[in-house]
């Protein structure tokens, strides 16, 4: 028997607290509160990946928020907002990474957030990584094993340890990775601890009663309504949740959208401010000896030699559409794809200071503004200069392609500066982003349990909630503060609040640096 379902026609449900949303946020408010013994109805407009698509573009269309084309706009070139959707979210179609919130972090979102909370909202900083620990005990984390390194990953890492920088092997939520590379397709054979395998249908076990395909369209105080749609977006029916309390896990732009577009919220209030987007740009380099395309962890190892300046490179998978970014053309590009496998690949994600905001739907899809400011700017100069001299100096590359606008293969560090300006037009870049966050913050329009302030009745816990940008692969910070805010919020609901793990068991509390 399934611990989800999928209904049809029409539907009237009342429970004590509606959760909009089941990825990797939503699973774990459903799991506190219905272990707390509150009365929980999850809805989600995706589905189970069963079965598990077959090709990334059955995967984007099933799996990906918008199909996939989920964007922003701004200054810079349309940038793709990538989301998941479905029973599990973003955790089903992940590179699985999980990082620590380091310290910093932490204390200035206590800085933010002292408004709300004396001394800020995760003031017991100790109690804050003890259920980060828990969460990452419950998702099998640990470090990725070296003989589960891909081609692309002992590269980089051979490059940053002849340059002396450092750098780790990523920390991922995979325990029976089995190193074949298709983790944004969903894992085809079960390796990735996702929260539909881990935290949902524990939550079920608990009573909280989980519906899928249920496209939420309306809100109010103690109301959800919308449309029952099939794996294609077709309706089949509409749904109405009566309920004490509702909690938006949509996402960090999918619940400040839903808020706008409910009228529930001031237009030009707090909601949906202070958008956070992580871009990523890749560097990619021609490397001499020894085939970099085999099999492993699809993003493995990570340098985070360049913290400080608010930049770390994790190895990305290196697509053959990326060299059509580059200036090869018939005979030529014909001889760069039969010496593909060569090719390496660094993401460099930036800790960006720049700010953008969510509104309303405009024709069915996310407003997503995002203005790149010229610290940041300057900063993805940089990141490009940094990972062609991991290529160049660190792997004797004989050429680094800049995935730029315009098409630009370096093969000289001169070259690479020369094409690098500080006054980039920010419209060459191609950027992307699989990270926003804090749209409707902790401290600045939520209280301590994530209740909207204008909105009493409504919370708003997901990453819309982190006081500002993690600084890494956000999934375990939106996890950990899930289950801070969450267990709260039944606190405040009369509930009783269980642990995550039996006494004693998990990891000890760490935190990053």
């Amino acid at each position: 028997m399934s611990w989800w379902s999928e209904p049809q026609g029409e539907v009237e449900e009342r429970a004590r607290v509606v959760v909009v949303g089941a990825g990797a946020a939503g699973a774990f408010v459903a799991l506190t509160l219905a272990e707390a013994g509150l009365d929980v109805l999850v809805l989600e407009e995706g589905f189970h990946p069963t079965p598990k698509p077959t090709s990334l573009q059955e995967a984007m269309l099933r799996l990906y928020a918008e199909g996939s084309f989920r964007t922003s706009m701004g200054s810079a070139p349309p940038m793709p907002v990538v989301g998941g959707r479905g029973l599990g979210g973003s955790t089903l179609v992940n590179s699985a990474l999980c990082f620590q919130t380091p310290r910093d972090t932490l204390r200035e979102w206590n800085e933010a957030s002292g408004a709300v909370s004396p001394g800020g909202v995760f003031a017991d900083e100790e109690a804050y990584y003890q259920a980060q620990a828990q969460v990452e005990a419950l998702l099998h984390v640990a470090p990725t094993p070296d003989h589960l390194l891909s081609g692309n990953d002992r590269a980089q890492q051979a490059a940053a340890r002849r340059l002396g920088w450092s750098g780790f092997n990523a920390r991922r939520n995979a325990p029976d990775c089995s190193g074949c590379g298709r983790c944004h397709l969903v894992c085809p054979h079960g390796g990735k601890a996702s929260v539909d395998r881990e935290i949902l249908p524990r939550a079920a076990a608990a009573g909280a009663r989980i519906l899928a395909g249920c496209r939420t369209e309306g809100l109010a105080v103690g109301r959800a309504w919308g449309s029952l749609v099939d794996d294609r977006g077709q309706p089949r029916g509409r749904f109405s949740v009566q309920a004490d309390h509702v909690v938006l896990s949509a996402g960090a732009i999918g619940t400040p959208r839903l808020l706008h577009d409910a009228g529930l919220v001031d237009p030009d209030g707090e909601v949906g401010r202070g958008l956070c987007l992580q871009p990523v740009h890749s560097v990619l380099g021609l490397l001499p000896e020894g085939r970099v395309f085999a099999p492993g962890a699809t993003q493995g190892h990570v340098v985070d030699e360049f913290v400080d300046d608010r930049m770390i490179f994790e190895t990305n998978p290196t697509l053959a559409a990326m060299l059509g970014n580059l200036p090869f053309r018939g005979m030529e590009m014909k001889e760069m794809l039969a010496r593909g496998a060569h090719i390496a690949n660094t993401g460099g994600l930036i800790r960006d200071e720049s700010r953008g905001r969510v509104r309303g739907s405009l024709n069915g899809v996310a407003r997503i503004r995002y203005e790149l400011g010229q610290a940041d700017l300057r900063r993805i100069c940089r990141v490009l200069q940094r990972g062609a001299r991991l290529w160049f100096e660190g792997a004797d590359a004989e050429w680094v392609g800049l995935v730029l606008h315009g098409g630009t293969v370096a093969r000289s560090m001169a070259e690479v500066e020369a094409m690098t300006p500080q006054d980039l037009d920010p419209q060459r870049l191609i950027s992307y982003a699989s990270h926003p966050q804090a749209t409707c913050s902790v401290g600045r329009a939520t209280d301590e349990a994530g209740e909207l302030l204008e909105q009493p009745g409504i919370s708003c816990i997901d990453a819309s909630a982190l006081p500002s940008n993690v600084g890494r692969n956000p999934q375990i910070s939106v996890m950990t503060v899930a289950r801070v805010l969450s267990a709260r919020l039944a606190e405040r609901l009369g509930g009783r609040v269980q642990p995550l793990q039996p006494p004693g068991a998990g990891a000890a509390p760490t935190a990053a640096g």
